[in-house]
């Protein structure tokens, strides 16, 4: 067992990790975590698994259930990231409480799913409404280039990206906000689906509210029969699979712990900007969907492709806009919500690089991709990051990735929350800036829901939950390779 994988070791024990400048303020630290989370999600999840839910009320209840989960997340992290203010807090903490198998397996989860797939799953939506603006473009080209672009910035310098962020953000919620005061006051004709949809309904989907519409339905019917029709139960396994491809949207939320190496007063400000933004972020979506069931029901989130097959009405977003601001002003709000695309994507770019850091000096991946450049930035950990995100862009598809990534973030989660509550046995009395409120039942509840989502997901498609076994098996079977990558890059 090397030095830096002994046991036992308290989180305040700091000497494995090189000394950061502290640049990032509250504002900043908040604006990272908002960037994070207001995305394509928002923009997208809504129209994907609407259909399936049926109901309005089942589709509100699964996002209220999605931010529980993240806010019973956030109080525990607050505390974390308070404790342990360094780059890749949430690897650092499970490795040191639960051992070096189990951190590697959350630093790994949190780059290849929380981030890889996660910018994968943004750039490809970015893409795809950049072409719905200017149909010249191709999707996936246009997603490499925004990828490329943001990883020279952010590996370049800290301040750099910061200011960057901190601009995007800014329009980011602007947009939102008045996305959401304009689809409350705007007079909405509700978009029923149309005679051909309805017929490939009945042949692609002849038990869903679409196909049962009655023949010659006035509007006005169609939209009773859309918001009645029968909805899966509240505790189905259809409730638990929608709640993991919803908490694609909210993830982030944690990610100031991700650069607490260099936020002012972590103490403070960390848990702050964390719980904050949950808070936030959290009102704003569930505002957003009122917006969205005001302009198609649950029950008709769907569309023919190019091929007159049915799928998902993935472009909620856009739909929404156009029915709110017309066609020119809907085409306007679509190109803003690019810039929030590329501003999630920044951030993404940013903080992953930090967590490659964190695993490189703790010796799980070589020393080199951990070292800073005269600036503070880990600029080669960016551009890995950056390279390793591009193949999936070109070989994966939306859906499959919200699933694969909802799976093994919500795993990776568990263990936090696990390795918070053993802190509080093993060391009691380490200095804890900020406690979790109604201490021990915000990780309990993370663990409860995290626990049932994976289960219903299993037993609504077990297919992503299988692909995520194979995916921690395959990370585990990678480990010793590049700790012997890292043993010869040290040796003389």
């Amino acid at each position: 067992m090397q030095p830096n994988e002994k046991q036992g070791t308290p989180t305040g024990v700091t000497s494995d990790f090189p000394a950061q400048r502290r640049l990032i303020g509250l504002w900043s630290a908040t604006g990272i975590c908002v960037a994070s989370m207001i995305g394509s999600g928002i923009f997208a999840v809504t129209g994907i698994v609407g259909a399936e839910l049926v109901s309005a009320s089942n589709l509100m209840l699964a996002w209220i259930i999605a931010g529980v989960l993240a806010l019973a997340g956030a109080l525990t992290i607050g505390e974390l990231g308070a404790m342990r203010p360094k780059a890749g807090a949430q690897y650092a903490v499970v490795f040191e409480t639960l051992g070096p198998i189990w951190g590697y397996l959350n630093g790994m989860i949190t780059l290849f799913i929380g981030y890889i797939a996660a910018m994968a799953a943004i750039a490809l939506v970015a893409g795809d409404y950049i072409e719905d603006l200017a149909p010249w473009t191709e999707v996936r080209t246009t997603a490499t280039v925004i990828l490329c672009g943001l990883g020279f910035i952010h590996a370049i310098t800290v301040i750099g990206g910061k200011r960057f962020n901190d601009g995007l953000v800014i329009l980011k919620v602007l947009l939102v906000v008045g996305f959401i005061i304009a689809g409350f006051l705007a007079t909405i004709e509700p978009i029923l689906p149309s005679a051909e949809l309805i017929e490939a309904a009945k042949i692609f989907r002849p038990d869903s509210a679409l196909a049962t519409i009655p023949p010659d339905s006035t509007p006005a019917a169609t939209l009773e029969h859309l918001r009645n029709a029968p909805a899966p139960s509240a505790i189905s396994g259809v409730i638990g699979l929608a709640v993991v491809s919803i908490s694609f949207a909210y993830l982030g939320w944690s990610t100031a712990a991700e650069v607490g190496g260099e936020i002012r007063r972590p103490g403070l400000f960390l848990p702050l900007s964390i719980i904050g933004s949950v808070i936030v972020v959290g009102g704003m979506y569930l505002l957003m969907n009122l917006v969205y069931l005001r302009v198609v029901p649950a029950a008709g989130m769907l569309e023919l492709d190019s091929n007159g097959t049915i799928q998902p009405m993935a472009s909620i977003g856009a739909t929404a806009a156009r029915s709110i601001f017309g066609e020119f002003g809907g085409r306007l709000v679509t190109g803003v919500i690019v810039l929030l695309f590329i501003s999630t994507l920044s951030v993404s770019v940013m903080t992953s690089g930090r967590v490659v850091a964190a695993l490189a000096w703790k010796g799980d991946f070589p020393a080199s991709w951990g070292r800073l450049n005269p600036r503070g930035a880990p600029t080669l950990a960016i551009f890995l990051m950056t390279a390793a995100t591009i193949p999936l862009v070109w070989y994966s598809g939306l859906t499959s990735l919200l699933e694969f990534v909802g799976v093994l973030t919500t795993f990776a989660v568990c263990l936090t929350m696990i390795s918070v509550m053993v802190l509080r046995v093993r060391f009691p009395d380490e200095p804890r800036p900020f406690k979790i409120p109604l201490y021990p039942l915000p990780p309990l509840i993370s663990l409860g829901l995290g626990i049932w989502l994976i289960v219903t997901a299993t037993i609504e498609d077990w297919v992503p939950v299988a692909a995520s076994v194979a995916t921690l098996a395959a990370m585990l079977a990678a480990r010793p390779f590049l700790r012997q990558a890292d043993s010869a890059a040290q040796s003389p």
